[in-house]
């Protein structure tokens, strides 16, 4: 999706609002979950303190990663203020669910456009708390990503029907 582009003709925005994130964030989680499972006898050892070895060593690891990961959330930044300027997140009025709020486009626009938010808060913090690891940051983080990460699998689950309905209703 990242490369081909394959709903051009469709929906030309989905490749670069849905696919290019996926595929930047998840390069991310590969290579931090490669790292982790190369090095999960240190993890593993006992006698660490929370302020001991395997912390430092997660700390210093993702830092790189967590300068790319600010730079994503500056960009989910500019996919979310775009989603709301431009609608684009309305869904057609043959889409079962999401349709019955077609004649609202801002409601879903400002649905999704808030998750992206969220996940950009995250992602533009974590570099801050890895350098200075302070309860409410940790805090903002956590419930900023269990937000979105919550919504976005409702919401991916519930495309599983309404992408459906829509072939169905369109066809």
């Amino acid at each position: 999706m990242s490369l081909t582009w394959p709903l051009s003709s469709i929906a030309p925005f989905d490749n670069i609002i849905f696919g290019e994130p996926s595929l930047a964030f998840g390069v991310i989680l590969l290579a931090a979950a490669t790292v982790l499972w190369s090095r999960r006898a240190l993890l593993a050892a006992d006698g660490d303190g929370p302020d001991g070895d395997r912390l430092l060593f997660v700390r210093r690891l993702s830092g790189p990663l967590s300068v790319f990961a600010a730079g994503l959330g500056l960009g989910l930044f500019g996919i979310a203020a775009a989603g709301w300027r431009y609608t684009l997140f309305a869904a057609p009025t043959q889409e079962p669910i999401s349709g019955h709020f077609a004649n609202h486009p801002l409601l879903e626009a400002t649905f999704i456009s808030g998750l992206y938010l969220l996940v950009g808060i995250g992602a533009v913090l974590l570099p801050i708390v890895l350098l200075k690891m302070t309860k409410p940051l940790i805090l903002t983080i956590g419930v900023c990503w269990t937000l979105a990460g919550l919504a976005f699998t409702v919401f991916g689950a519930l495309n599983y029907f309404t992408h459906i309905g829509l072939i169905i209703h369109t066809s």
